[in-house]
């Protein structure tokens, strides 16, 4: 006999646990699925010897959404969970060798930005992060903290009320064009272009609203776990648990039907059924491996795919004090590199490098003479750099490791794994290793993009990074809470 429940979710990731977290709390019987032995997705870690590397994501913002799930019990988030507020957000490196550190302090920030570029051009960074949050605050939140607006919500009330801030060239214009015409200095207008990579997106295509992005990371600060990243899932799924969720990991082949106004689970050991269905894994992959919707699957493959990665994990045996916990080193093109990555569908040229390493703030993740390096690199969805290519580009990432610190790491990796995008798609199910579903590129993305709930099967909702509102990890959190408010008001 089948094993009955009120809501089943696909996936243990933060999206899924999130969600499960939420249900619960409604009162509902709630088992999450998983093909994977453990949960957490892309949110993975492991280890090597001494060395330890949280696998996915590593920038934290408003971890406050996280605490409201533990207060959603009215639990104490401390006792499971703690984090600790970076006084850099991040350091740029960039290709004429200007070096800037943008500082979490509002005051040391403006100092910095009017020294480093300039008293005109800081000055202008400056109103810059002034109306990025602004934007957040007077359109992103509606698009943000509520379910998508569709073509068919042109005339709601809370829409039409917006259309002045809507209906300017922020949003008609490109991200680039956009700070182009905002920041007179190149190197300023490549910072925040940066920012279109937190969707996976094209800065030189997506709309200019995304210049609220900055906001968050800027103005609200960045933040680390202090059990690493790993540490958020591991806290929530504790938290789960302990309040009755059900997880059942290595379901492998899952299938679902719907019929009779239930959902029936089918997996290599065991049947399900369940009223609600909810998505927390790539809404792609979800209706060709899942639901085998042939329709659906390849409508939603055919989108634009959001970048892809090439991630290095290094075990330095150095220390190298220069780096803090996020370092960028920009490329000298970065139009070209971005008509490599959607244009071309190419392994860029130079491309831009992310270096994180936990261990400058989480010293137990690496030896006292070492450390835990992640080094990043976008890609075009699906491309996966072969061994001689890999082995190209880790030594472009040493070269210009060198000519920006004047430190030569080679001799100094003592391991090396990587993730690229057919590992990507393998252990979390990313369509073509696509980082965030569908690109936003284009002015309308942000009503194409896959909603929270299913306009052609009942009771069907979808969360995570690859539907609305967005990738990261406050919006796959907002998206979980935005299927539980649907559920709990029959919407």
């Amino acid at each position: 006999m089948a094993s009955k429940y009120d809501v089943i979710i696909i996936g243990a990731g933060l999206a899924g646990i999130a969600a499960a977290l939420r249900m619960k709390k409604q009162g509902k019987t709630v088992c999450v699925l998983e093909r994977n032995a453990t949960f957490g997705g892309k949110l993975a870690s492991f280890r090597w010897g001494a060395y330890r590397w949280d696998k996915g994501p590593s920038l934290f913002t408003l971890p406050k959404q996280v605490d409201a799930l533990f207060e959603l019990y009215g639990k104490d988030p401390k006792v499971y969970f703690e984090y600790e507020q970076m006084e850099n957000t991040c350091q740029y490196y960039f290709a004429d060798g200007t070096h800037f550190e943008l500082s979490a302090d509002p005051a040391d920030r403006n100092q910095k930005l009017r020294a480093t570029f300039g008293k005109k051009a800081g000055e202008e960074a400056i109103d810059y992060l002034n109306e990025s949050a602004l934007t957040y605050d007077s359109i992103g939140t509606i698009f943000i903290d509520r379910p998508k607006y569709g073509f068919r919500n042109l005339f709601d009330r809370e829409l039409i009320k917006r259309y002045p801030q809507l209906a300017t060239p922020k949003v008609m214009r490109s991200l680039n064009q956009f700070n182009t015409r905002k920041l007179s200095d190149s190197r300023l207008v490549q910072l925040f272009n940066r920012y279109g990579t937190y969707n996976g997106s094209n800065p030189y295509e997506m709309s200019g609203l995304y210049s609220m992005i900055p906001h968050l990371e800027a103005n609200k600060g960045t933040f680390f776990p202090k059990k690493g990243m790993r540490g958020i899932v591991e806290a929530l799924a504790l938290l789960a648990v302990e309040e009755g969720v059900e997880f059942v990991f290595n379901e492998k082949n899952i299938i679902a039907e719907h019929s009779k106004g239930a959902y029936h689970i089918h997996t290599d050991s065991t049947e399900y059924t369940t009223e609600y269905l909810i998505s927390g894994v790539d809404c792609a992959s979800f209706y060709k491996n899942i639901l085998q919707d042939k329709k659906l699957a390849d409508k939603y493959a055919r989108q634009e795919r959001s970048t892809s990665a090439l991630v290095f994990y290094w075990a330095v045996e150095a220390l190298v004090p220069a780096l803090d916990l996020h370092n960028i080193f920009f490329s000298a093109d970065y139009k070209h590199e971005f008509k490599q990555l959607f244009e071309t569908m190419e392994i860029p040229d130079d491309p831009t490098i992310y270096v994180h390493v936990s261990s400058v703030i989480n010293p137990e993740d690496a030896p006292t003479n070492g450390q835990n390096w992640f080094v990043m690199l976008n890609m075009p969805a699906g491309v996966k750099p072969n061994k001689n290519e890999r082995l190209k580009l880790k030594e472009l990432v040493i070269a210009r490791i060198k000519k920006a610190l004047g430190v030569d790491i080679s001799e100094a990796i003592k391991y090396e794994a990587h993730w690229d995008a057919e590992g990507l798609e393998q252990d979390t199910g990313a369509w073509q290793g696509a980082l965030y579903g569908a690109a936003c590129n284009g002015k309308m993305a942000a009503f194409t993009r896959h909603g929270n709930k299913s306009h052609k099967y009942d009771k069907l909702y979808f969360c995570g990074g690859t539907v609305h509102p967005g990738g990261g990890i406050p919006l796959v959190l907002k998206s979980a809470a935005i299927v539980a408010d649907l559920i709990q008001n029959n919407d």
